[in-house]
């Protein structure tokens, strides 16, 4: 065990250089320096934001808009022909045919007044401003910034090109709508199936993501479904991700794992966006009891990945070496730990997202947001420099530490009314204050 990663965990101690809070003097001038030049952009146009990143070849492509796809059927009828679209190459592809019950949405099959009310795009043009703070969530500012500096190593103007784009990124693929709308436009056997489950932390206190891989079939779903699945979990995962513990722990589990359960397809796409859209939101992989199918594949999959990506690499092949990373109580049963999860769909009840109809309060409560959003834009452009100030850099400092606090407040208030119950709301892991209880 050498690389930097691992020896966090030798350690027991998370490397928070570079996060809020542990800036060198420089570091903090770069980050002001790009919220400098962020808040210059604020007015301009979102539309006219130059093309996020294009996707390598292979990847997934949005046919159309999320929320019209959602207003159609979920997909075509099964042809009676199977598709090695996904597949590795085509080899291995399985012969399957779409099943009847991969053609239905969550919210076709969850009671009636269980789904979010209908989603009200803006019909304004939206400046960058608009969806910066769109963006931001219920994250602290300066957290999100921090992701895509370091991404670029504190190159602010490459570290700014890379936000921008990924704003354009989340204006064009309708990301505040996945938001709004939740699990019942997802499809509802990849969501029983449990490809993609968070449960626990690692012993860095980092949330743990479960994937199966044998639980995988791309001829099972569209591929646009798994795209917009793994969109949507990694949604949800921001909100589990709290300082300082800012990435998660991916267990990658290829045990009973063959040819036709990897999607090329969808690994690529995944990296893409992990890359240029979530920067900085992973700690650590762990593949576990690598089997010979995935250790042929291995040599094709380490020339995509990001060098940074590849060093948090690590194969487990026992227990023993699991539980390195994750103390035994934290680990379910089934890879050797004493935790007695097993992960199960619940589908969403009735009434759960009343409180998205309530306009009255919900528009108290995003004039609230907004309002933080404006006190905390305005001392920052202070801090900056744009904007004259009277007062000392360290006044202006804490002023503007206190305004962000205020505006995550105001986030985790207003989240209620602009995001539909998940999962993780039902099973008691997110309470409504966006508190975490594994």
């Amino acid at each position: 065990m050498a690389n930097g990663v691992v020896e966090q965990y030798e350690k027991g101690q998370l490397n928070l250089d570079g996060t809020l809070g542990h800036l060198t003097t420089k570091e903090a001038g770069q980050l002001q320096i790009l919220w400098r030049k962020l808040l210059e952009a604020f007015a301009s146009d979102a539309s006219e934001l130059k093309d996020a990143p294009a996707a390598p070849a292979d990847t997934a492509q949005s046919t159309a808009k999320r929320s019209m796809r959602a207003q159609a059927s979920p997909s075509p009828a099964p042809s009676g022909k199977s598709s090695n679209s996904g597949s590795w190459f085509g080899f291995g592809a399985s012969t399957k045919t779409e099943d009847e019950s991969y053609r239905k949405t969550v919210g076709q099959v969850a009671p009636t007044g269980s789904s979010a009310p209908e989603f009200v795009a803006q019909g304004r043009a939206r400046s960058i401003r608009d969806v910066f703070w769109a963006a931001t969530l219920c994250d602290h500012p300066d957290v999100l910034v921090l992701r895509f500096l370091r991404a670029r190593k504190w190159k602010v103007d490459d570290a700014l090109k890379m936000l921008l784009a990924c704003l354009r990124w989340r204006l064009d693929e309708e990301i505040d709508w996945v938001v709004w709308t939740g699990e019942s436009a997802l499809n509802y056997a990849l969501m029983q199936r449990g490809i993609g489950a968070m449960h626990k932390t690692d012993r860095l206190g980092q949330p743990i993501l479960y994937i199966p891989v044998r639980q995988n079939d791309p001829s099972a779903q569209p591929q646009e479904q798994m795209v917009d699945y793994t969109v949507y979990l990694m949604e949800v995962a921001r909100i589990m991700l709290h300082p300082p513990a800012e990435k998660v722990c991916l267990l990658l589990d290829t045990t009973d794992m063959a040819m036709a359960n990897m999607d090329w397809t969808f690994f690529k796409t995944f990296l893409h966006y992990l890359e240029h859209y979530y920067p900085e939101c992973l700690g650590l992989v762990l593949i576990y009891n690598a089997s010979w199918v995935f250790n042929s594949l291995w040599k094709l999959i380490c020339p995509l990945l990001d060098p940074v990506v590849a060093s948090k690499v690590h194969f487990a092949q026992s227990t023993a070496e699991l539980q390195k990373f994750i103390a035994p109580e934290n680990l379910s049963i089934e890879y050797g730990g004493s935790n007695s999860f097993k992960y199960q769909y619940v589908l969403p009840h009735a009434g759960e997202n009343a409180k998205m109809a309530d306009v009255t309060a919900r528009n108290t409560a995003m004039a609230a947001r907004l309002a933080a959003c404006d006190r905390l834009e305005a001392v920052t452009r202070k801090w900056a420099g744009i904007d004259s100030a009277t007062s000392s850099s360290q006044t202006l400092a804490d002023e503007r530490a206190a305004a962000a606090d205020d505006l995550v407040v105001a986030s985790r208030a207003m989240d209620t009314f602009v995001r539909a119950r998940t999962l993780y709301h039902r099973n008691g892991v997110i309470s409504d204050d966006l508190t975490i209880h594994w």
